[in-house]
């Protein structure tokens, strides 16, 4: 455990160092600044644009630096030639990844919930299961493509699919902030186990399924690649 922390806390100077991260950072308070100078967005609307939208393609590059630290240099393919447990050191990764995420979105998340209410935090957290599928996602593709562009790439097409498909999607849509219906579940005005709510839980249950799924499809490639 003493081990895991001082790697957490040398990976989080090396993000706060890096110039790609500090890009990454400036863009919190620039989507700020528009939000609030719009000021036209209803509450559903705003915590979908934010933790939906948004947020989605932020923890895209920001899993994808963390694997290109190790995964593309040498560094990894000299690792995977020792007796090391390989799953330990993609989950650890995708552990660093979801700390700096959640971490930077608390951030954003706890002045909202102040001006426009807790509703800004049960959105945040009902999107957390899309979260994980976006990001068992992105490990995959960079297991696949053996490079973390591989995982940038199978990412950017997860959130074009999240934008875009909607329509194709249909209950499966990861999209259902914006709906009054949604709104009312998330909040606790309507009762979660109420009938008319079972395709929400089960819309969650997919996509914690699918992050899973990938995870596993990712630990099994790495498992593979250094047999």
């Amino acid at each position: 455990m003493r081990g895991f922390l001082v790697r957490l806390r040398l990976f989080i100077k090396l993000w706060f160092s890096s110039i790609y991260s500090l890009m990454t950072i400036l863009l919190v308070p620039i989507i700020g600044i528009i939000i609030y100078s719009s000021g036209t967005y209803e509450i559903d609307d705003l915590s979908s644009l934010i933790y939906e939208k948004t947020a989605t393609i932020w923890f895209v590059f920001i899993i994808q630096w963390c694997f290109s630290i190790d995964l593309d240099s040498k560094f990894f393919n000299q690792l995977i030639t020792y007796p090391v447990v390989k799953w330990k050191f993609l989950l650890e990764k995708a552990l660093f990844s979801a700390i700096i995420f959640f971490g930077l979105t608390s951030i954003i998340t706890i002045p909202l919930v102040f001006i426009y209410g807790k509703f800004l935090w049960q959105g945040f957290v009902f999107t957390i299961p899309v979260y994980l599928a976006l990001g068992g996602f992105v490990i995959l593709g960079t297991m696949i493509g053996n490079h973390s562009l591989g995982g940038l790439i199978a990412g950017i097409l997860f959130w074009m699919m999240i934008l875009f498909g909607g329509a194709l999607l249909r209950e499966l849509n990861a999209i259902l902030l914006i709906y009054g219906s949604v709104q009312r579940f998330v909040s606790g005005e309507s009762g979660l186990l109420l009938v008319e709510n079972h395709w929400i839980i089960y819309n969650r249950l997919f996509y914690i399924g699918l992050g899973v799924l990938c995870t596993v499809g990712a630990i099994i490639k790495i498992n593979r690649r250094s047999a």
